[in-house]
């Protein structure tokens, strides 16, 4: 669960990189499915009806007891060069007490979706663990494209076992751009490295271009842009599954990622991952996209609409109430899922 300390208001939302992919992909109108370990409180009740009401399948979240819901606290500060940026906080702001962090999903759990889950166009994910490499191996065997896109490494041999079973690779430069040999790896047919601003490096059959940023018009958010660049790419290529790679053709991949960097531009505008889908309904960012310049970003001030009312508790230390969640824009169902 995030909980975002806005301008005006502090509001709380379904997130995480995984959570905002299955929920753009879902308003996109793909049938998503996370596979994932809550904890059997309010915060983890909260994440799940939050996805429900999004569109997003959740019969493979687990709300187990004894495990705690990861919380994370977005602030927004202004940095040296007088632009609001955001930072992440990991402690309960009225008690000071580490709030919960993630807890990955069981072997048991992975074996359980495989047996009743069907076979996905697409598998995404972002963090390694047991569960995660035994479902992405699964998937890949299946004919499932992989997408991988990791924020740090963990355990160096789970790690490289997740590139090697990757078709796509996604990362930030800011986080692993020290590493020089993940650009050349060879397992991945398409490794895509991002630079904020600056745009995205994409490596297709071993040759690598640049993709110059589309310059956000107005700055509230930048968190969740990222999110919004793989969801894209996700939904221009993944229809296919592994097989359409072999059809996929350099301007189809470009134009997946391009739509990415626009929606992502977009919701920059916005306070919340996820501010542009809660604001504006498919057909109307569909309009904004298909303008013949970049005017399409420049959009009016909104009132910001929260997801949720802030919650007045954060942690088991201090107490665990939350409020219900309110319903969002969702697009038709493709018979496809992640």
């Amino acid at each position: 669960m995030d909980v975002v300390e806005g301008e005006s208001e502090t509001f709380a939302a379904a997130g995480g990189s995984c959570g905002n992919v299955m929920a753009l992909l879902s308003f996109m109108g793909w049938h998503t499915q996370p596979v994932a370990r809550l904890g059997a409180d309010n915060a983890g009740s909260f994440v799940k009806n939050a996805f429900e009401k999004l569109g997003v399948d959740t019969s493979h979240i687990v709300c187990a007891a004894g495990v705690q819901t990861p919380i994370v606290i977005q602030r927004f500060v202004e940095s040296s060069s007088g632009e609001r940026t955001h930072r992440f906080s990991l402690t309960c702001p009225d008690c000071g007490a580490w709030l919960p962090r993630y807890r990955p999903t069981t072997i048991k759990h992975a074996s359980e979706v495989i047996e009743k889950a069907r076979v996905p166009n697409a598998f995404f994910f972002d963090r390694v663990s047991p569960c995660a490499l035994k479902l992405s191996q699964w998937a890949r065997e299946m004919g499932s494209l992989i997408v991988f896109e990791p924020s740090s490494i963990g355990d160096e041999r789970q790690f490289q076992k997740a590139v090697d079973t990757a078709h796509i690779l996604k990362y930030s430069h800011d986080r692993l751009g020290h590493l020089p040999d993940l650009a050349k790896v060879s397992g991945p047919k398409i490794v895509v490295e991002t630079h904020g601003a600056d745009g995205l490096f994409v490596r297709w059959r071993y040759r690598w271009s640049k993709l110059p940023a589309i310059k956000a018009k107005r700055i509230v958010d930048a968190a969740g842009s990222g999110d919004w660049c793989t969801a894209a790419l996700i939904h221009a290529i993944g229809e296919g599954g592994s097989m359409a790679l072999e059809s996929l053709s350099k301007s189809r991949l470009d134009y997946g990622l391009r739509l990415g960097q626009a929606l992502a531009a977009i919701n920059c505008g916005f306070e919340g991952a996820r501010g542009t889908m809660e604001r504006f309904g498919l057909d109307r960012i569909n309009a904004m996209l298909s303008a013949s310049n970049e005017d399409m970003l420049s959009l009016e001030r909104l009132a910001t609409t929260p997801e949720t009312v802030a919650p007045k508790s954060l942690c088991h230390s201090c107490g665990d109430a939350l409020p219900a969640d309110k319903p969002s824009l969702n697009g038709n169902m493709k018979d496809s899922a992640v």
